[in-house]
């Protein structure tokens, strides 16, 4: 009969319990040390400023950052997987400017989305395609991307803002609620639970995974490399177009400028949230805490009355940062 063996030197009552895996997670990972500033921060500037917990900015805070957390869902997955996109910014006006002229011409909601989801989906496979069967890095296809889109998007305008109206169902999904939750943020928890059980409780999850980790190996195993790239890479760009979407039902408008610097806030909090961008390591627990800090962050800076062009600065420092814990974390483990 086989018995469960406790290790030599060990006992039952050594094994870890709840508090002790909390305070391991809280302080010896990086989404619990992140999960900790955005604490202190929030605790900080509801002290500093009387409106930062009021009802009304806590709402638009999360709506805010709602838009920025979808894309980083999608992103994270990717650079899990070894992969990056640089292009979503502008994808995310071209994808907002499209959208609004379909929604001029047809009034029909269900063929504006369609649209602009499957937009974004096809220049994620084009993406995919041209850095796996090509072989070339997918940081210079992208960035190719990234011009090409935003190309697009000014000559499809004729660098004009593309106004809808009459549409009071599409302007719902930005700014209506379900109950006391904005739209946008319900669709945040709802893209996030479904990702979290794919990665988590799924096959397709581990293989992500594991091509991330060692891609020659995970193909020598059986798992198909490019297959599961090219989904996460139409899932990025699918998500980015969600996004779009979104942001031109709060502004009632497709703007060919709108998404300058959102590759970067996209990529800044996926690093932040402990995601490597060597591949093969990553949460969106973690991205999901790194894009509520740099939310909170710059709605601090806006009703403190700081200028407002410390945003920019401040997302940086935390990229730079992110690099630099990601570094130090494989110097660590002996993997660099």
């Amino acid at each position: 009969m086989t018995e469960n063996l406790v290790p030599l030197g060990e006992t039952v009552f050594e094994q870890p319990g709840v508090f002790e895996r909390a305070k391991r997670w809280l302080f010896q990972t990086q989404e619990g040390v992140i999960f900790i500033i955005v604490l202190l921060l929030a605790i900080l500037l509801s002290v500093l400023s009387p409106v930062f917990l009021t009802q009304r900015n806590i709402g638009v805070l999360l709506s805010q950052v709602s838009m920025t957390a979808i894309a980083a869902y999608g992103m994270t997955l990717l650079i899990i997987t070894g992969e990056v996109d640089l292009s979503v910014g502008s994808l995310q006006a071209f994808v907002g400017v499209i959208t609004m002229q379909v929604l001029n011409q047809t009034g029909n909601l269900a063929i504006g989305l369609a649209i602009g989801l499957a937009l974004g989906v096809i220049v994620g496979l084009v993406n995919a395609g041209i850095t796996l069967k090509l072989g070339i890095n997918s940081l210079i296809v992208t960035l190719a991307m990234f011009s090409i889109l935003r190309g697009a998007a000014y000559i499809s305008t004729k660098a004009a803002v593309q106004n809808t109206h009459d549409l009071a169902s599409f302007s719902s999904l930005g700014n209506g609620f379900v109950g006391f939750i904005p739209w946008p943020v319900l669709l945040m928890i709802v893209v996030f639970a479904i990702l979290y059980v794919i990665m988590s409780r799924t096959t397709f999850g581990r293989y992500v995974y594991a091509v991330g980790g060692n891609s020659r190996a995970a193909h020598l195993s059986g798992i198909k490399v490019q297959a599961i790239k090219t989904i996460c890479f139409a899932l990025a760009a699918g998500l980015a177009a969600l996004s779009a979407i979104i942001l031109i039902s709060r502004m009632n408008s497709g703007q060919n400028n709108a998404g300058f610097g959102f590759e970067l806030q996209v990529i800044g909090a996926v690093l932040l949230g402990g995601t490597s961008l060597q591949g093969g390591e990553g949460s969106l627990v973690g991205t999901f805490f790194a894009v509520l800090l740099l939310g909170i962050l710059n709605n601090g800076i806006i009703l403190l009355g700081i200028d407002s062009s410390w945003q920019i600065a401040v997302n940086g420092v935390l990229i730079v940062l992110a690099i630099y814990i990601d570094a130090r974390r494989r110097r660590a483990m002996g993997t660099v």
